[in-house]
């Protein structure tokens, strides 16, 4: 019996042993790829219908933001036509201008205790054209703070009403207050009627003003005259 090394065979074995080792490893290389390449796929797939949902979920808000953009614009041009049409609901309805002051003055005059239908006599009764008394001029002179004149006061129809002033006083380049009013300031005339009524007047100059006493309306006209003075016109005319 004879005991020797198999030299070719353990050769055999080793080489065998080496390309088993190989295709292992390949093998767990393509186990490792595939299974990388499979969860690749899987993710992508998510990761694709995530995007799928996102963008329903976009069109969709799209959609309802459209809807909701054309409600507004709708809502808009009804609330446009309502405004317009209340606008000219107010011009046609609301007085202006002239008609306003005019219902203003009736409003206060029935508030002051004047019958509705003694004011519709008077509005029925009015005309442009008035048989009036030639118109008479005076002039007085307007106290200020400073200063009360001696001719401070005229008077019409025989003393019926007396006509006082006064106003603020004009400033030199100092700032200091001078004598005379300052005709760029707001004037106050006190038109006293002889039974103890009076009437106001307060404005920048030129003013005009009217006072009725019984049947005849006596209308002023006050200008600024030389220093410290005042021009004041007075007609009369039959009322209404």
């Amino acid at each position: 019996m004879t005991f020797g090394y198999d030299y070719q065979r353990r050769y055999r074995r080793r080489v065998w042993l080496g390309f088993a080792k190989i295709i292992l490893v390949v093998a767990v290389l393509l186990a490792t790829g595939l299974f990388a390449y499979q969860v690749g796929i899987e993710q992508l797939e998510e990761r694709d219908a995530s995007l799928r949902e996102e963008v329903k979920t976009l069109s969709r808000q799209r959609a309802e933001l459209t809807l909701l953009t054309t409600q507004l614009q709708e809502a808009t041009r009804n609330a446009e036509s309502r405004a317009e049409k209340l606008e000219q609901r107010l011009a046609r309805d609301v007085p202006s201008g002239d008609l306003a002051r005019i219902l203003q003055m009736a409003a206060e005059r029935l508030g002051a205790g004047v019958t509705s239908e003694r004011l519709g006599f008077i509005i029925q009764s009015a005309q442009n054209r008035r048989n009036c008394q030639q118109p008479e001029t005076k002039r007085f002179s307007l106290s200020t703070p400073i200063y009360k004149s001696t001719n401070r006061s005229v008077t019409f129809a025989n003393g019926t009403i007396t006509v006082i002033g006064d106003g603020l006083s004009v400033r030199d380049n100092a700032g200091y207050p001078e004598a005379w009013y300052d005709p760029g300031q707001p004037v106050t005339l006190h038109f006293a009627i002889i039974g103890g009524r009076e009437s106001v007047a307060t404005g920048v100059l030129p003013l005009q003003h009217s006072v009725v006493v019984d049947n005849t309306e006596f209308r002023f006209t006050v200008v600024a005259g030389t220093r410290s003075f005042v021009e004041i016109t007075g007609d009369r005319c039959p009322y209404p």
